[in-house]
């Protein structure tokens, strides 16, 4: 079966990108893969973004082409866990900004760079707000989202099942 968000994957040379582990970010498809194939947490034990992609929300230089993958990825079908995970790791590439080391490369701009690649899929995140994970997407929407009427009504629309969502928890 093809896949987006493999499709995407293999469009980059990750080896050419820094990974906050130290080395390249040759290992980040191997991340997204386990992710994307996950029946259950355990089938993707030690197999994050945090780390790699962002430290802190300090963000290293494979985020970017990360952000499209994470996008492509919210389109497929995921185990709710898999799913939860790439909210959260693409709410940190949105929120984030470059690590020093980063800014030593001259590379301060990451966090605009993850930022208009998550703009990109504006409307994956509208999906994943009003059928998925409502907090942690609102949370993207905040900061991504330029029509902040649009983003207003759809909170509101929303409170309902946010809140149904926390108190679940």
């Amino acid at each position: 079966m093809v896949s987006a968000a493999l499709l995407e994957l293999e469009r980059h040379d990750w080896s050419g990108f820094r990974c906050g582990c130290g080395r390249s970010a040759a290992h980040i498809p191997e991340v997204f893969r386990k992710l994307l194939d996950a029946k259950s947490p355990e089938d993707a034990v030690g197999y994050r973004f945090d780390g790699h992609l962002e430290i802190q929300s300090m963000l290293f230089e494979a985020a970017v082409p990360a952000v499209p993958v994470i996008l492509a990825s919210l389109m497929e079908e995921l185990a709710l866990f898999a799913r939860s995970h790439l909210l959260v790791t693409l709410l940190f590439l949105v929120s984030g900004e470059s690590h020093s080391s980063e800014l030593a490369a001259g590379r301060e701009g990451l966090s605009g760079e993850c930022y208009e690649k998550a703009r990109e899929g504006l409307w994956v995140i509208y999906r994943e707000a009003v059928s998925g994970d409502t907090e942690n997407a609102l949370d993207i929407l905040e900061i991504i989202e330029e029509d902040e009427s649009r983003f207003t009504a759809f909170r509101a629309a929303l409170q309902e099942r946010l809140a149904k969502q926390q108190k679940g928890r």
